[in-house]
């Protein structure tokens, strides 16, 4: 008796043993991917070259949070990074072009991504690691830069898991709009005007690439009714004219979403990427889009800033 009370005891410990190496394993954390991290690197989209303090704080509230980022804090401080120098608060703002003329904005976004993660790394080595790693916030045009970077990046040996991307509105996913406009164009307008078009936006091979899937770990939220994420599925069921007047409709209400509206979505994984599908059924677009443009930081982070920047690109092919 006393023998099998004993033994009792040394399971019952011994399962405590394995339960707490399970909590704290890297598979455990699968879904708090930014255990540890507590450091943001916030970039804008198409039209936001510098994201604003209400930006920069939804983006941790809605995406970052949920994923453990800064021990799941929200409404952390936010610095703007001078150049691509790191500034002391947990949410740093990098200023990025963002030009409505996405190839040579999102390469010229790409080097600023790079150096802004190098300038981390170099001035406090040993700062990041697996259990530590440093975050990158990309929407729109910024997630395709960011898509860009990561072959630099580990080119110049930045360590796969000492960094981790978050993505909404992902151009650069498959089904996304960088892969698969210049088809569409081709399809509904002929070969000639297409190119027409694709160079008046300055659309180049830079953003027909697709996420890597293979080089570091990204969170990549997609909301259903997304055409910049989901061009496919928008261009079929609404055509080209429909699917790119939605880029500034559904696309504009990442950051007006609740956050039980973000958690209703269907997760899935392909290598070093995480999906995060996002349903639209219960999500009030008004409602949405409002709260995104106003309340949240949308429409606060640099339009007109892009815009001179555009049309300077535009008539003298500089900026």
């Amino acid at each position: 008796m006393i023998r099998h009370k004993l033994l009792v005891h040394v399971g019952a410990v011994g399962a405590m043993v394995g339960m707490a190496y399970a909590l704290n394993s890297p598979a455990a954390h699968a879904d708090d991917p930014l255990a540890g991290s507590d450091t943001a690197i916030i970039l804008g989209g198409t039209g936001e070259p510098t994201p604003s303090i209400a930006f920069a704080q939804a983006a941790e509230d809605l995406y970052l949070h949920p994923l453990g980022f800064d021990g799941g804090a929200t409404g952390s401080t936010v610095c703007d990074m001078i150049g691509t120098d790191p500034c002391s608060a947990p949410l740093q703002v990098l200023t990025t072009p963002e030009l409505f003329q996405q190839g040579p904005s999102s390469l010229t976004d790409a080097d600023d991504v790079v150096l802004a993660v190098e300038n981390e790394f170099n001035a406090d080595p040993g700062a990041f690691s697996a259990e530590h790693p440093l975050t990158i916030f990309g929407y729109s045009q910024s997630a395709t830069a960011e898509s860009i970077a990561m072959t630099q990046l580990q080119a110049d040996g930045i360590p796969s898991d000492d960094l981790h991307f978050v993505f909404i509105g992902d151009p650069s996913l498959a089904t996304g709009i960088g892969p698969n406009l210049i088809a569409a164009l081709d399809s509904v307008l002929g070969p000639a005007k297409a190119d027409s078009v694709l160079t008046l936006l300055g659309m180049d091979s830079a953003v027909e690439g697709v996420t890597p899937d293979d080089l570091y770990p990204a969170t990549i939220y997609s909301l259903a009714t997304d055409p910049v994420a989901n061009f496919q599925q928008v261009f079929e069921a609404k055509g080209l004219d429909g699917a790119l007047l939605d880029i500034f409709g559904p696309h504009v209400e990442y950051l007006g979403l609740t956050p039980a509206q973000i958690a209703d979505a269907t997760t899935s994984t392909d290598g070093d990427l995480t999906y995060v599908d996002i349903s639209d059924s219960d999500v009030n677009n008004v409602d949405a889009w409002l709260t995104a443009l106003l309340e949240h930081g949308v429409a606060d982070s640099g339009p007109f800033q892009s815009v001179f920047e555009s049309l300077e690109l535009l008539f003298f092919n500089t900026y």
